[in-house]
């Protein structure tokens, strides 16, 4: 066999299945939201309650949408002023002031909302953008981390990842710096 032959079938090849660790189920006491609302707030991050999806776009619509800097959004329903066409070369995603996108589902003990590269539309949006906006249903709320765990798969994704509040580091002095690896702010709207 050439070697061209030998790396075709290397590529070709699916990964073997490997079984995963079972996730224990640790009980967390109190209702998942507010335990949800509090442990983000203390995080520095933002959590706004809506009766509707559509009143959470609405929000956006008269919130974000007039501001004079560049708005990605990833849903369907909401449109920014910048077009994922225009953030084909993720160096471009440096651009991008405000980036809406969807939670797929949040840790009530922890105040984390878990996104994916579907749910993001363009991962490097969220990460380099100043403000990030994350539509949750409340109902996609679970009460602990172990949960959550049970709950997502990554075998179908090429991204997934936990955002709790803003980012941040203390690295130096312990001194708190916000925004020093993602956004400054998060701002998750609950519906």
């Amino acid at each position: 066999m050439s070697r061209h032959g030998i790396l075709s079938a290397i590529f070709a090849a699916r990964p073997p299945k490997v079984e995963l660790p079972r996730v224990p189920d640790f009980a967390v006491s109190g209702d998942p939201l507010e335990n949800f609302m509090s442990a983000l707030a203390s995080y520095d991050g933002r959590a706004l309650r809506f009766a509707s999806r559509e009143e959470a776009i609405s929000w956006l619509t008269e919130n974000v949408s007039n501001k004079e800097v560049k708005v990605f959004s990833a849903l369907r329903d909401f449109k920014g002023n910048i077009d994922r066409s225009d953030l084909r070369d993720p160096h471009a995603a440096h651009e991008v002031a405000i980036c809406v996108a969807r939670g797929v589902l949040g840790v009530g003990e922890t105040g984390s909302v878990w996104v994916t590269d579907e749910s993001l539309g363009v991962p490097a949006a969220a990460l380099l953008c100043t403000d990030l906006y994350l539509l949750l249903r409340s109902a996609d709320i679970l009460p602990g981390i172990h949960q959550a765990y049970r709950a997502i798969s990554m075998r179908r994704l090429t991204y997934g990842s936990f955002f709790t509040g803003p980012s941040a580091t203390a690295d130096i002095e312990a001194v708190r710096v916000t925004g020093a690896q993602g956004p400054v702010s998060l701002t998750v709207l609950l519906y």
